[in-house]
């Protein structure tokens, strides 16, 4: 099968993409997950502009080879990265002291790494997993150093790669580490609600008059790593059918730096400026969810993951350090 000529003349090339990120001269940015996936492209591309650019990774190894490509892609690249380990509050918690301690006044915050579907299990600290990866750790994570961002006294885009995939998640305070049932589809959903919600209520809490904007946005179906767990999952293993329906998505799957063009144009675009508290698709404002919506909920959900990330600290701090789980979170696709 092939793509007609009108849809691959939709497809954003990276020379548009370069652009359009052209006012980053000179701002600094920090981007989890930035060392694959869409995280990469968005890194590669603010730093071939003149960005300087920090990637925070779990694996230092593949972060340091992010580094090293986008150095031989970029010999000017202004680029360095940071531990970060999203699973892990106490990791979150030293990478927000690293950047305080840092000194680096960010001009744009993109929460970008992320997980999806993936099997039960527990991050370090004992949530579920996609939670705690998707929202909690960002949670915790921009929390920690907002007062960092609020005291640079100077516009600070901040932005979520949440996923279309929130449309059909619930936020279950009942059961809001799925012990109950799990579905992995079921608890992407919820994570990626939890982003959207989440952008909206810090929008509101930091106030309309505030330097600081905050956006989320779906970034397209995207070739990334964020799949994997679908391919190593044993049932699909085990379904003939599996690999060759797999080939047949790619067909209609954005490329890594096709899946970035919402995230820079919110990083960089005239356009965005000053617009906060909102979702956009193809760098288009869209309307989310009628959940999404409710503030209620979202207020709820700030004072929940607060309790849970202060609690969680406190515990792991007066405890021995408990091994993580090996696996990373990777870029967000979907």
């Amino acid at each position: 099968m092939m793509l007609s000529t009108k849809a691959l003349a939709a497809r954003p090339s990276r020379r548009a993409l370069s652009v359009r990120a052209s006012s980053v001269q000179g701002k600094n940015v920090f981007i989890t997950g930035g060392n694959t996936g869409i995280g990469y492209e968005t890194a590669l591309t603010l730093a071939r502009e003149g960005a300087k650019v920090t990637i925070a990774a779990r694996d230092a190894n593949k972060a340091a080879n992010a580094l090293a490509q986008i150095r031989a892609a970029v010999p000017s690249a202004a680029v360095d990265s940071l531990p970060l380990d999203l699973s892990d509050l106490v990791s979150v918690s030293d990478c927000a002291k690293r950047v305080a301690d840092s000194g680096v006044a960010y001009d744009v915050w993109i929460n970008n790494a992320g997980v999806m579907a993936t099997p039960k299990m527990s991050t370090a600290q004992g949530f579920e997993y996609q939670l705690g990866v998707n929202h909690l750790g960002h949670f915790a994570l921009t929390t920690a150093v907002l007062p960092a961002l609020q005291a640079a006294n100077k516009p600070v885009r901040v932005i979520n790669v949440a996923s279309a995939a929130h449309m059909f998640g619930k936020i279950d305070f009942d059961d809001l580490m799925r012990d109950r049932n799990y579905d992995a589809w079921e608890a992407y959903g919820q994570s990626k609600l939890a982003n959207v919600m989440f952008t909206y209520e810090m929008a509101r809490r930091v106030g309309p008059t505030s330097p600081i904007t905050v956006n989320a946005l779906h970034p397209g179906v995207v070739k990334t790593e964020l799949g994997r767990y679908m391919i190593e999952d044993d049932k699909n293993k085990s379904n003939p059918i599996f690999p060759v329906a797999m080939e047949l998505m790619k067909l209609f799957m954005l490329e890594p730096i096709e899946g970035a063009a919402t995230s820079l144009y919110l990083a960089s675009s005239p356009e965005a400026e000053g617009i906060t508290g909102k979702y956009w698709v193809k760098s288009k404002r869209a309307v989310s969810s009628n959940d999404s919506y409710n503030r209620q909920v979202a207020q709820r959900l700030w004072e929940v993951s607060e309790e849970l990330v202060e609690t969680a600290l406190a515990k792991a701090r007066s405890a021995p350090a408990a091994a993580a789980p090996a696996l990373e979170p990777a870029t967000v696709s979907a």
